[in-house]
């Protein structure tokens, strides 16, 4: 057997890059699917706030459209996790 430190190196950060982007994808989910709903969000983001964008980030819509941008990163860390499968 054949040892190419290039490949095995080159092999060892490809694998660190897609783990580091899939714990950032499954992270940045879940914050912003529970951040909007948790009382961290009344109290810091909606009261540092101005005036006048108090009232779109108190809204229902405006924290479910967040929540849905935050489901959308767990199917992008799935197809990172494949992608990586498939070049393993």
């Amino acid at each position: 057997m054949d040892y190419n430190p290039a490949v095995t190196v080159r092999a060892l950060l490809r694998i660190s890059v897609a783990f580091a982007v899939v714990t950032y994808l499954c992270a940045a989910g879940w914050f912003f699917v529970l951040a909007p709903w948790s009382p961290f969000w009344m109290s810091r983001v909606v009261a540092a706030s101005p005036p006048w964008l108090t009232v779109w980030l108190k809204a229902a819509a405006l924290r479910g459209a967040l929540s849905g941008f935050g489901v959308l990163h767990f199917p992008a860390a799935f197809a990172w996790l494949a992608s990586g499968a498939r070049k393993a």
